[in-house]
């Protein structure tokens, strides 16, 4: 059988890696029924002797196909074709990719490099599919009727202990609300614990995402500015304040952390307005030199401050969950208004997340990205003062997944710009467009954590170039 089924057999000559291949192979024998279910496979040693490649290769293939649930391990047996094969009757025909086309105008902005997104290269989707595969296969009933309205207990119970350690932020599972994300966590305490009439206190410039949500709801909306500690505590004018959304890990989208001084400021603040504090711990995890500053609420006590965070930039965008971490007098009216607007969360990535969290793979992830976005953050700069210093001036920074960049191109919007930098492949957004009330500044916030190491100064000399054919010089 398998000598008719590896004809012509693999071609090391190929770009595609001999694991691959063999990937391929099996799986293709596996759809058409050349491999049936239950079939036993040869002993790794035994297969890369025959097909004269190394064993570690046979291994790595082995391990993708059973991460797929294509292949099963039986204790003491060998390697089995699984009796339960993924369904591909709802598989769409895969697309090459040059041949993909977006088909209206969201597609086409989704379709532009972002900022700030993580190094996507480094997210280990192997262990991501074992885990996705494991959960599935050993669901239990309860866990397909999780109704919980706060989410997944377990899952809780993975933030509760690794904010503690990592956050210095007090406060047991019970006191935790998964969400879909922070803005749909600012929703949620706005509706269920504002009293109306009170405003939502936004820092200016900040990110316009958080406007956008603010701004659907009835409250009135205020701003205060930021100075180089990050948000100044609003004076209030004919209008009480009920929420302040601040980002103290790292200020966004200008980049600074907010000193103990002022963090004492804003909890003594918050206390003479009778009102709440949001903390946006953007960015928290992401810091390249020495330990970051303990949580707002660690230092409040969970009193007065609610904690959000989400795991769209440690994990991925399109995950989709975050959380919110509640005083303890606030989890029962926010758990009341979220029962009756949106009943519970999804429970699927809930619980890959959990298995996620506690077999330390996420621990590990983020030490992982700290010295790959640090080495990046590293080329990076070096790659901006060889060829955009014309056009740009480039904040330090030893924080994040974005560099602010100011422009010294007066004749030319920072939103020209960004489209300019997305058509040589590098994510960056217009600094202008973060400013509300305050005078803005010109100039772009620069993602680099997501450009590999050898594309970086190839994408900046790029960006260069096309800027050089813009302005003449």
């Amino acid at each position: 059988m398998f000598e008719t089924l590896f004809a012509p057999g693999l071609d090391g000559s190929s770009e595609t890696p001999l694991n691959e291949q063999l990937q391929t192979m099996l799986r293709h024998a596996i759809l058409n029924g050349s491999l049936p279910a239950g079939h036993r496979l040869p002993a790794s040693r035994a297969l890369a002797d025959r097909l004269a490649i190394s064993r570690n290769t046979v291994l790595a293939a082995y391990e993708h196909l059973i991460a797929e649930g294509y292949l099963e391990t039986r204790q003491g047996a060998g390697t089995y074709v699984s009796a339960d094969l993924p369904d591909t009757s709802l598989t769409m025909t895969a697309v090459p990719d040059g041949e993909r086309t977006p088909h209206s105008a969201r597609e086409k902005k989704a379709a532009r490099p972002l900022s700030g997104m993580p190094a996507l290269d480094q997210f280990p989707t192997d262990i991501w599919a074992r885990i996705a595969g494991s959960v599935w296969r050993h669901a239990r009933e309860a866990e397909l009727l999780y109704n919980d309205p706060a989410g997944y207990l377990p899952l809780r119970r993975a933030i509760s202990t690794y904010l503690e350690a990592a956050r210095g932020v007090t406060a047991g599972p019970d006191q935790i609300v998964i969400t879909s994300g922070l803005q749909q966590g600012v929703r949620l305490v706005m509706e269920s614990l504002v009293e109306e009439g009170r405003a939502i206190v936004l820092e200016d410039p900040g990110y316009p995402g958080m406007t956008s949500a603010a701004k659907t709801l009835s409250n009135p909306v205020v701003y205060t500015r930021v100075d180089s500690d990050g948000a100044v505590p609003p004076k209030m004018a004919g209008v009480p304040a009920g929420l302040l959304i601040t980002s103290p890990s790292r200020q966004y989208p200008l980049g600074q952390t907010m000193p103990l001084k002022r963090r004492l400021e804003i909890l003594d603040w918050a206390q003479r307005e009778n009102c709440f504090v949001l903390e946006d711990d953007y960015d928290s995890e992401f810091r390249y030199a020495g330990r970051p500053i303990n949580s707002l609420q660690g230092i409040d006590g969970g009193e007065r401050v609610i904690y959000g965070g989400s795991f769209s930039k440690s994990l991925f965008l399109a995950l989709r969950l975050g959380y919110l971490v509640l005083p303890e007098r606030f989890v029962e009216p926010l758990l009341k208004h979220r029962a009756a607007v949106d009943s519970f969360p999804s429970i699927s990535n809930q619980l890959m997340l959990t298995r996620f969290i506690e077999e330390g793979h996420f621990a590990r992830h983020i030490r992982r990205l700290r010295g790959v976005h640090k080495t990046r953050l590293g080329l990076f700069m070096e790659a901006a003062e060889r060829w955009l210093s014309p056009y740009f001036t480039f904040q330090q920074s030893d924080t994040g997944l974005h560099v602010v960049a100011t422009s010294k191109l007066n004749h030319m919007r920072d939103i020209e710009l960004s489209l300019i930098a997305g058509r040589a492949g590098v994510g960056a957004s217009p600094l202008s467009e973060t400013y509300r009330e305050q005078a803005p500044q010109h100039g772009l916030l620069f993602g680099f954590a997501n450009l590999q190491e050898r594309e970086i100064n190839n994408r900046l000399k790029e960006l260069a170039t096309l800027l050089s054919q813009q302005t003449g010089f």
